[in-house]
């Protein structure tokens, strides 16, 4: 089977599996053959693609992790706060994965637009329990946690749907709204004598980040349960992996790629990499095109071909990006259709900046300098600076900047005092990344004083740098 864009989708194409609404009511029973009355129903309904079945990929198995008919269910306790219910499904997700001979995330979420919340609630138990057993939690340990991601974001129902899904910056009232969300799940649920301490703490600081930055109560990971850190990484890595109205969804890789970038700020590095062991880069049915034109679908992934996999191509001969002979082939992006440069275009257009914003990196060493102007030049107009003098001259004679990157470990006049000295000349009005090559309670703790707005550890990872400049920016982060 393999996973096709409902834009490519052909009358006559056969469905592989069974597709749900958030009601549990089967839209399109597995094994019909597709009609343009089903691709329109199923684009009505928000879906963006569909598995089907044929001869290019009759053999490639993609496995559920869990049953349509259970996550059936869990979007409906979600949606009705059915405390009980979720406990009940909670268990049932656990037993499904343990009795899984083989674990593997290849299988593309069908959800509908309207009900992401519910979708992403149970993508995250599901998330969260395999987790658990990368961690070897014991049994009871995973229900606890997947109740907990079942009820993680319950609190949204009360937040108006104009700002869960608003495309444009929010506002500092509408982020706080928000951001209310997790303490008002934690309310719905902190009276109920059959939900354990684990469960309503884990619920209440699934947003709290490992530095003490997050929210809402800014608590550091010492002070973090096991529970909590796991329900922040599943958390973030299914809305990063999720099409919303503000973001176009992340890759599987680049995903992975943000939680790395991420560890010792947001994440604990031990459950990102108990997550990452079963997260294929390229899942398996996916549509691909190579560095080389030829176009395929994932056909294997497992260990070593996680990075480099095994391709079936449109001709029905296998390509391996292991072999000697293909190790300069590459995957350049995902498979659209045939006009690959339309839909690159179409692709940069949506990521474009509405506004054209101003970004200054300072930093004593050149190779650092040249490393960030390359991955930021083609979405923002940087300027480099090799001391924080060079910096504070040119705010004399030009327009205050959109955000500063500050190299925090600098000769003559380090971060902080060039950092205390541009905000006294810009009013604190610029907003201030730094950057340092340590992650440690001392540098987070000069970070918080000086009101950073966030901080980035190199070496540079590029997708996690650039999610956190988005975010300061444009106030919509893409792990939301």
């Amino acid at each position: 089977m393999r996973y096709v864009l409902l834009k490519d989708a052909e009358p006559g194409m056969c469905t592989a599996y069974n597709v749900y609404d958030s009601y549990e009511h089967i839209l399109i029973s597995a094994g019909i053959s597709l009609t343009k009355t089903y691709i329109e129903k199923l684009r009505k309904y928000g879906f963006e693609g569909v598995y089907i079945i044929d001869d290019l990929s009759e053999d490639i198995r993609v496995e559920q992790v869990i049953s349509p008919e259970l996550r059936a269910k869990g979007l409906k306790c979600v949606r009705e706060r059915n405390v009980e219910q979720c406990q009940s499904v909670s268990k049932d997700i656990v037993d499904e994965i343990l009795n899984k001979d083989v674990l593997a995330l290849d299988l593309t979420d069908l959800r509908t637009f309207d009900d992401y919340t519910y979708a992403h609630s149970v993508n995250v138990a599901v998330l969260c329990c395999i987790i658990g057993l990368g961690l070897k939690l014991k049994e009871q340990e995973l229900k606890q946690i997947v109740v907990a991601a079942l009820l993680h974001d319950i609190g949204k129902q009360n937040i108006p749907t104009d700002i869960l899904n608003k495309p444009e910056r929010l506002t500092p009232e509408e982020y706080e709204i928000m951001k209310s969300h997790a303490k008002t799940s934690y309310e719905l649920v902190k009276n109920r004598r059959d939900l354990s301490v684990a469960v309503k703490t884990a619920i209440l600081h699934h947003h709290e980040n490992v530095d003490g930055s997050g929210y809402p109560q800014g608590i550091e990971g010492q002070d973090l349960s096991l529970h909590a850190k796991i329900l922040h990484v599943a958390d973030v890595y299914d809305a990063l992996t999720s099409t919303r109205p503000y973001k176009a969804p992340y890759s599987p890789y680049e995903a992975s790629e943000y939680l790395m970038g991420a560890c010792g700020i947001m994440f604990d590095k031990d459950v990102v990499q108990a997550l990452l062991r079963f997260v294929p880069l390229y899942p398996k049915g996916s549509q691909i095109i190579l560095s080389n034109g030829k176009k395929g679908i994932i056909f294997d992934n497992v260990g070593h071909h996680n990075l480099r996999p095994i391709i079936r191509l449109t001709d029905g001969t296998m390509f391996d990006l292991e072999d000697e002979e293909n190790l300069n082939v590459t995957i350049v992006h995902d498979f659209e259709g045939d006009d690959v440069l339309e839909s690159e275009l179409a692709r940069k257009q949506m990521l474009r900046e509405a506004k054209r914003y101003k970004v200054v990196v300072v930093d004593d060493m050149n190779t650092n300098l040249q490393l960030a102007r390359g991955m930021l030049k083609n979405l923002y107009d940087v300027s480099l600076f090799k001391s924080g003098q060079q910096l504070l001259d040119y705010l004399d004679k030009h327009k205050n900047p959109d955000l500063i990157l500050m190299d925090i470990d600098m000769p003559e006049m380090d971060g902080i005092e060039t950092a205390k000295r541009v905000q006294e000349k810009t009013c604190c009005q610029v907003p201030i990344m730094f950057v340092s090559a340590i992650c440690n309670r001392e540098t987070v703790m000069m970070c918080r004083e000086m009101k950073a707005a966030g901080y980035i550890i190199r070496p540079y990872n590029q997708v996690f740098m650039k999610s956190e400049i988005k975010r300061i920016l444009t106030g919509r982060s893409d792990a939301d």
